[in-house]
């Protein structure tokens, strides 16, 4: 009635004063044989949550021989923190969640970060199992699975798995004899759009907290899931009363962090001796060569616990196989030297196309099943909901007789098919077949199929266009696909990589009269849509033609050492097509401070830029989200007024160009080069330069904060009244030729004390931890911070 009645400000008020004024009063005494009689059937919920959590983490995985605890490695966590970072064991959380006693010392709320495949939901599923044999009841919840169902309290039998809601746990825990619940969210960017956004989920949860005390209870949560959703959702909960944690990799390595710096243990020869004990292998004390630290290719590979088993259940999928006279590692060894990720993915996807035979009579090839989970992955990459998709989606996205039929043949017929562990599973709750979800259990296999789609398309479409033959259909086929999908970077990558597997084979394509195509043809009679809906559907057309382009064009650079001209005749493609492909986007100011804005969306403008030679070419005002800038070129080129957000570019060449009143937030610039240009007005934050070249140089205006130079010269390099907060300098660089001149540093004691040899003109220097500045007008000196007046 509030909801209906009253405006949502006012009725969310309302509600939360009615919750907390009903929470008061439940938990007042009431008599003693319904106490007991409602504490017991809630005690009986709690227990039947328990051992469905130890059920499913001792089964065994489907198609395997082996449970969840056979092959879990307790992987390690670091907290970052302004005295330095800290790595944890997963048993220490588990440990400090143990002791009842001091439950005040752990945070509320714990974050925990990872990537896809960094083994979250193993130790989400870890921890829960554990805490179930303790006084602790742990609420153990899928993202994915999250629901506004409440448990049936007429049914004492049900086995209360996680597709309840989280609401209806709680209820059942505050009615319990329990003293302390940890909820374990795993997977909250893998929460679905009809769910309650997220902010919502966590201001709700907080509530609920506050609703537990109340009744003398303590609510612990744990959030897993992948780093920006992460970084989101602390933003929403105090920093006092949460710690967040990033998932180190099997190497003990962090993904942001130096490739070479192991920070924790190195798990991985404890993983590959569980596995072969766990497939009733033979002993084999040398690791794989993705699972060593010399071997770089694919160290990535062996950082990620669900890629590595991946990897070595293919390899070692079938022994009867493996010579005799051979050890396992050489079988992982022959799989990996493929040397393209793209490859490994292809196998596996034909090892379990192999392994799932059909009955007697009945036929699918590998390009039928292949094309059927391309359109999974299509709808799944439209629909926006990570990882999972319904069937109805996926049929929408279908628009091949042939692979209509197939689809239809395999979900109906040989549903088992799509039962594949650890691939994708087909999900049956008790709703109608037409809505049973597809879900991959990892979501770059998804990324993985689209760009091989994407690449079917794009050749279909340009050889359509060189012999004007099937064109029409071929742009109505492209305008499907490229209605919507998030320009995602690991999408990006996948792109990159199946460019390199299909530049030959592309050898007698002109892929270059895409960019043709842009320009005159992507517009579509056939459209449904009109006015600025069509024009936005162009752009994603456009966008993603021009980054398909894009991605064999850095191939092409890659090998002849050349960048691509816009202006090269007789192409008419300019940098100005640029500004009318690029999709809408603005700041999203809720993913953190005014300081810190993000950009809503990623684009594929952003990689696009790569292996591109500009000269005279103005960018201005364009944006640049998540993105890998590769190789770009560009002489009296001006970037004014652009914005770049969380941006890498490497090995790129900047001569004569201006960056004027450009906002640079999270960017790292690699192995680049600057000559002869001015950066005016221009606001750099939590940026670093790493190994470039910086010469003739004019900084003015400009506002530097947690910045750092590492390992860059700089030869007649002037920073004119500029300010730095926070920065750090590489004191082994010869500094003679740089200067500051009317500039401020805060917080810089340690970093200047290291800069030797600079001139400063007319600087003030003053740190947040003193009162009062001093200012010098020494042309050159030595600098000691006593000397500063701080």
């Amino acid at each position: 009635m509030i909801e209906d009645q009253f405006t949502p400000d006012i009725a969310e008020e309302w509600i939360t004063a009615f919750e907390t004024v009903w929470a008061t009063h439940i938990a007042r005494p009431v008599k003693r044989q319904e106490k007991i009689k409602e504490a017991n059937f809630s005690d009986i919920i709690c227990r039947q949550h328990c051992d469905w959590i130890q059920t499913r983490y001792e089964n065994k995985l489907s198609g395997e021989l082996f449970s969840a605890s056979d092959i879990y490695v307790p992987l390690q966590l670091i907290e970052r923190g302004k005295e330095g970072d800290l790595i944890y064991d997963v048993e220490d959380l588990l440990a400090q969640l143990k002791r009842l006693n001091a439950l005040s010392e752990i945070s509320d709320w714990i974050f925990i970060s990872g990537g896809p495949g960094s083994g979250k939901s193993m130790a989400a599923i870890h921890l829960a199992q554990e805490m179930s044999e303790t006084d602790i009841f742990p609420i153990y919840l899928r993202g994915s699975h999250l629901s506004d169902i409440a448990i049936d309290i007429q049914n004492s039998e049900q086995p209360v798995i996680d597709s309840f809601s989280i609401q209806s746990f709680l209820q059942h825990f505050r009615a319990s004899s329990r003293k302390a619940a940890c909820l374990i969210l795993d997977g909250i960017d893998e929460i679905p759009r009809k769910a309650p956004a997220l902010s919502q989920i966590l201001t709700d949860l907080i509530l609920e907290q506050n609703v537990c005390k109340v009744h003398d209870k303590r609510l612990h949560i744990i959030a897993l899931g992948r780093p920006s959703h992460i970084e989101f959702a602390t933003k929403v909960i105090s920093a006092k009363r949460s710690r967040s944690f990033d998932m180190l990799g099997l190497d003990g390595r962090h993904q942001l962090s130096a490739p070479d710096i192991t920070l924790g243990q190195d798990r991985r020869a404890d993983w590959w001796r569980k596995y072969l004990n766990a497939i009733d292998q033979k002993a084999d004390p040398s690791l794989p060569d993705f699972l060593s630290i010399d071997y770089d290719d694919y160290s990535d590979f062996g950082s990620d616990p669900l890629l590595t088993y991946l990897i070595c259940r293919l390899a070692l999928g079938d022994a009867q196989n493996i010579p005799n006279d051979s050890l396992p590692h050489e079988a992982v060894n022959a799989l990996t030297y493929a040397k393209n990720r793209n490859v490994i993915f292809h196998n596996i996807i034909a090892h379990i196309h192999n392994r799932s035979p059909l009955p007697k009579g009945q036929n699918l090839s590998f390009d039928q099943f292949q094309s059927i989970l391309q359109h999974i992955a299509l709808a799944n990459w439209h629909s926006g909901e990570g990882r999972s998709v319904s069937l109805n989606n996926v049929r929408e996205s279908i628009f091949d007789k042939n692979t209509e039929r197939a689809f239809e043949a395999l979900t109906l017929k040989f549903p088992d098919m799509l039962i594949t562990a650890f691939y994708f599973q087909m999900r049956r709750d008790n709703t109608a077949a037409d809505q049973a979800a597809i879900e991959f259990t990892h979501k770059t296999f998804s990324e993985y199929l689209v760009s091989t789609l994407i690449f079917d398309h794009f050749e279909q479409l340009i050889t359509a266009f060189s012999t004007q033959v099937g064109l029409k259909e071929a742009l109505i086929n492209w305008a499907r696909i490229s209605c919507a999908g998030a320009h995602d970077p690991s999408l990006t990558e996948f792109s990159q990589k199946e460019a390199a597997l299909r530049y030959e084979a592309f050898s007698k394509l002109n892929w270059d009269s895409a960019l043709t195509l842009i320009c005159d043809h992507l517009v579509t009679p056939q459209s449904q849509k009109n006015g600025i809906e069509i024009i936005t559907e162009v752009q994603r057309s456009a966008s993603l033609c021009f980054f398909i382009w894009s991605c064999l064009n850095i191939e092409r650079q890659k090998r002849t050492g050349q960048h691509f001209e816009l202006f090269e005749t007789p192409i008419a493609f300019s940098n100005q097509n640029l500004r009318q492909i690029q999709l809408p986007n603005a700041l999203n100011f809720d993913s953190g401070s005014l300081t810190e804005p993000q950009l809503q969306h990623s684009t594929f403008l952003t990689p696009s830029l790569s292996a591109l030679h500009f000269n005279s070419a103005d960018l201005s005002q364009l944006s640049f989200s998540i993105g890998h800038i590769q190789s770009i070129s560009c002489q009296k080129t001006s970037f004014a007024m652009t914005y770049w957000s969380h941006v890498k570019i490497s090995e790129s060449n900047f001569q004569s160009s201006i960056f004027q009143q450009a906002i640079l937030h999270g960017c790292r610039w690699l192995k680049t080069v600057f000559s002869n240009s001015l950066f005016q007005a221009t606001k750099f934050q939590l940026t670093s330069f790493i190994e470039c070249s910086l010469t003739n140089i004019i900084f003015s205006q400009c506002h530097f904060s947690d910045v750092e130079f590492a390992s860059v010269e700089m030869d007649r390099v002037t920073f004119d009244r500029c300010t730095f907060t926070n920065c750090q300098f590489d004191p082994h660089k010869n500094q003679s030729t740089l200067s500051f001149r009317h500039s401020s540093f805060l917080d810089m004691e340690t970093s200047l004390n290291k800069m030797i040899g600079c001139t400063f003109e007319n600087c003030m220097f003053q740190s947040s931890h003193h009162q009062g500045a001093g200012t010098t007008n020494k042309k050159s000196l030595e600098i000691q911070i006593e000397d500063l007046s701080i």
